[in-house]
């Protein structure tokens, strides 16, 4: 699994408070995707199974060591919820926690981690409470989500939070620009697109569909004033609620122009396009679509089953009539 540099404080900080006896048995990991929190949860765990750790490092030769580099180390209790569900129930949890009462198979501690522990469905943390708040000597419950606030206070309440925060712009730059070969605006704006997780820009950059964005770019200056509807075709394009981002996106920075902010651009390779927009809206008009293109993404992202292509021509109407007045 892939290290990111802006992890190794936070990992520190985690293996210290194993060596000092201080650390808690149940830790929330809270991190933007993107942001490798997965990466740090493997290594924290593999230094705990480690036989022989050196320092802050698992040795990476132990039999301990072994098993978990080849996914079969028997006190590693990885969870997340199964590919094409949207919940983890309580089988498995109840299943796991019945595990982790009997001795370690390997004598040394058991490690149970919860991926997207948001999933976790009502019986499930219900299930996990005891265990979480008395578990056995030697056990760590390690969970993972970007999501905190959804995760239930009976169970937030029981855990300690690490949230791991964006690095310094300059950092992930600096790592973006290892990583790819892409010009720096370009890196830039992915990362900015990204929340300033750089793990989640270089997947961005390197997807098919991070070509729509430059497609986005160009139909705002050919479609707009008089037809916005031919921008439906590309915002309905899946993911679409990452479309409508991209497009709030525009919108905001045409609002940063008017107040000469132009070095927070968003799409810092876009400024054709949001200066376009400013020549055709003024700083009430771009509010209100702004607040538009947020409600319309709160739908889409929110809303089960819902009908994207309604929802997106109805932001665009109403754009056409905003433009029209």
């Amino acid at each position: 699994m892939q290290w990111f540099p802006w992890l190794t404080p936070y990992y520190k900080q985690l293996i210290g408070q194993h060596q000092t006896q201080q650390a808690h048995p149940a830790q929330i990991v809270h991190a933007h995707e993107g942001m490798g929190a997965e990466a740090l949860v493997w290594g924290v765990a593999r230094w705990l199974l480690c036989e022989t750790p050196q320092g802050h490092k698992a040795c990476g030769h132990c039999h301990g060591c072994q098993l978990m580099l080849a996914n079969n180390h028997p006190d590693w209790y990885p969870i997340a919820a199964e590919k094409g569900k949207q919940i983890i129930g309580i089988d498995v949890i109840r299943e796991t926690c019945e595990k982790v009462w009997h001795s370690p198979q390997q004598g040394g501690a058991r490690v149970v981690w919860i991926d997207g522990a948001q999933r976790l469905s009502e019986s499930a943390v219900n299930a996990l409470l005891k265990t979480v708040e008395e578990p056995p000597a030697n056990c760590w419950f390690l969970f993972t989500t970007p999501h905190l606030s959804q995760l239930p206070a009976t169970l937030r309440s029981r855990c300690v939070v690490t949230p791991i925060r964006a690095p310094e712009e300059s950092q992930g730059l600096a790592w973006l620009a290892r990583e790819s070969q892409l010009p720096e605006q370009t890196l830039l704006t992915a990362l900015r697109l990204s929340g300033g997780a750089p793990a989640q820009a270089l997947a961005l950059i390197n997807a098919p569909r991070w070509q729509k964005r430059s497609q986005l770019a160009e139909a705002l200056r050919t479609a707009l004033p008089r037809q916005p509807m031919q921008l439906l075709p590309l915002l309905v394009d899946e993911p679409s609620s990452e479309k409508i981002y991209w497009l709030m996106a525009f919108l905001l920075d045409a609002l940063k122009l008017q107040r000469g902010s132009q070095a927070w651009l968003t799409h810092v390779d876009g400024y054709e396009s949001s200066h376009y927009l400013t020549t055709l809206m003024d700083e009430h008009r771009l509010q209100q679509m702004i607040v538009r293109c947020r409600d319309c993404h709160a739908l889409l992202t929110q809303t089960p089953q819902v009908n994207t292509e309604l929802v997106i021509s109805d932001l665009l109407v109403a754009w056409e009539t905003l433009l029209d007045n």
